[in-house]
């Protein structure tokens, strides 16, 4: 009796084993060869879309075994098809990759072939995704390519700052001081204006008297070393584009926008043709301003 009860026991393990191996095999292999949506024709481009030109993203099947297929092997398939080449893989999707299309091969009719072609899961156009993000609306603003490149100068695309996305987080630094010490700034300007620091002892003070006293008179948006009197307004304009990339006012529908569309700016006029220890003293006493 015990001999049957260990033999019935035995067998139930065994029937177990044999239960759980082809159910992990049905999952292992649904998700190395996934099979295409079916609610969706990859051999045609979506209405309206937009599209990158010249290339397609491809997801290659795996092989007989499962094991994904070299680069060499998903060339040979592009190379079979007329010669696309492989121009990036990915990663996080087994088999993914962006495909350069050959010269005169369009992208509507390389989805009819490639969709259709042994050892290819889909192909599909290198659609443009469109992130919300946040734009000014400063007239000049496209121009500034370094901030958000689209190309509109002829450059790479999106070889910039990324500035919207940051202003997705950010666009006030008010509480934010920076010396931008170049050839002066045109602190009237009318996209700075409302963003120079202003030295409040000497602006409410008494003219000709040295208010705050630091030594400097007069000294309200800073202090031009190199004429060695308060006015540090821009006698060369390069000082002034500086502090407008820095922060030139965003948002107020007039030309630029700085990087930070709130801060505040203090100027630092050096003496540009005395030497660096003397410059050096020089930004030392721009520290006392704060």
């Amino acid at each position: 009796m015990s001999k049957i009860r260990c033999i019935c026991i035995i067998s139930l393990i065994i029937a177990s084993i044999f239960q759980v191996v082809p159910s992990n095999a049905r999952i292992s292999q649904k998700f190395k060869n996934p099979s295409i949506p079916t609610n969706h024709d990859f051999t045609k481009i979506t209405a309206n879309a937009e599209y990158k030109p010249g290339e397609l993203l491809v997801r290659f099947a795996p092989k007989s075994d499962w094991s994904q297929r070299s680069t060499v092997e998903k060339q040979q398939i592009l190379t079979d098809l007329g010669g696309a080449s492989i121009k990036r893989n990915f990663k996080i999707v087994p088999g993914a990759c962006v495909v350069k299309l050959p010269s005169g091969l369009t992208v509507e009719d390389a989805l009819k072939t490639f969709n259709k072609t042994s050892g290819i899961i889909y192909a599909e156009p290198n659609y443009k995704v469109h992130v919300i993000s946040t734009f000014p609306n400063d007239p000049c603003f496209p121009q500034l390519w370094g901030m958000h490149n689209t190309g509109q100068t002829g450059g790479t695309e999106d070889a910039d700052i990324d500035a919207p996305e940051a202003w997705d987080i950010a666009t006030d630094a008010c509480d934010v001081i920076v010396a931008v010490i170049d050839t002066g700034i045109d602190y009237n300007h009318l996209d700075l204006s409302d963003n120079m620091w202003v030295n409040q002892p000497e602006f409410e003070g008494t003219p000709g008297v040295d208010d705050d006293g630091n030594g400097k008179i007069d000294d309200i948006y800073g202090y031009d070393f190199c004429n060695n009197d308060s006015n540090p307004i821009d006698d060369h304009s390069h000082g002034t584009h500086c502090a407008g990339t820095i922060g030139a006012l965003g948002n107020n529908e007039e030309g630029v926008v700085g990087v930070c569309w709130n801060v505040k700016i203090v100027l630092v006029q050096p003496e540009l043709d005395k030497s660096l220890l003397q410059l050096r003293d020089k930004l030392a006493f721009g520290k006392r301003f704060f």
